[in-house]
């Protein structure tokens, strides 16, 4: 059964010429979809640095509900945090994607992940056109980032570029926006927490697109050398209530402790 026909290409690269088997691919026309990709940008010193953060959109929906933990603390961020200056004007954010839209099975994937500045934003790309249209201007943050151009992502792989390397600063190649591709800001400034989106498509009539908001939220911090980066629940967990046998038991308890009291003070 064939929805649509169309997937982004993505030039990637499976493994290095050692054939590295820890090698892992960033493309999002792959069974597993891209993996999540941290985009980091210093507008004021006009510099940005890139992470793939070694998951896939696949690993991802097996359990959107997991916790996410990285230290960041790579010689590219080095780089970056050098030259970072407290009121510089920094945005953040997350994104990835699923493509290929040939099979009912890949209505479970297909989309652009991505964090948003609102978890409901008015608008969002209409169509499974428009979120390619969108996914290809992600590409964007992908290609440039080595120094061969191309997209061979080991685990945990990062860049750091300047405004100087042409098609490389992501401040330049993607924005807040993916080159207003999206209809909403994606990215947010240092210290605020940002939503978990993914546009998709209607399961009716496999084009009209919607958006779906995860309940854990991201958030970053830079600390000096050293970034953390963590998407987890903005809620802490609720305790859990003491079975009604413990209360009963307390209460019996407090009861014999009383009488105990009575009969001392009687004696």
């Amino acid at each position: 059964m064939k929805l649509l026909g169309k997937s982004i290409a993505v030039a990637v690269l499976a493994a290095s010429a050692t054939g590295a088997a820890e090698a892992r691919v960033a493309g999002m026309d792959l069974a597993s979809g891209s993996e999540l990709v941290f985009n980091l940008v210093n507008y004021t010193d006009q510099n940005s640095y890139v992470l793939d953060l070694g998951t896939t959109i696949e690993q991802f929906l097996a359990n959107p509900n997991q916790s996410f933990t990285f230290n960041i603390n790579d010689a590219n961020f080095a780089s970056f945090a050098s030259a970072y200056a407290a009121g510089d004007n920094v945005t953040w954010g997350v994104s990835g994607g699923y493509s290929t839209l040939n099979e009912l099975t890949d209505l479970d994937k297909f989309g652009f992940y991505t964090t948003s500045v609102g978890a409901n934003p008015a608008a969002f790309d209409p169509d499974a056109a428009q979120i390619n249209n969108t996914m290809s201007k992600w590409n964007t943050l992908l290609v440039g980032t080595n120094d061969d151009n191309g997209v061979d992502f080991a685990v945990n792989s990062s860049s750091f570029k300047t405004v100087a390397d042409t098609g490389a600063y992501t401040g330049d190649t993607v924005g807040n926006d993916f080159q207003t591709a999206l209809p909403f800001v994606a990215q947010g400034a240092l210290g605020s927490s940002l939503f978990f989106v993914r546009e998709k498509v209607n399961v009716d009539d496999f084009v009209t697109g919607e958006l779906q908001t995860f309940s854990n939220i991201w958030n970053f911090a830079i600390n000096g050398n050293t970034g953390t980066l963590s998407f987890a629940s903005a809620v802490p967990p609720a305790s859990v209530p003491l079975p009604a046998a413990v209360w009963m038991f307390g209460a019996g308890l407090m009861a014999m402790l009383r009488a105990n009291r009575r009969q001392t003070l009687a004696a």
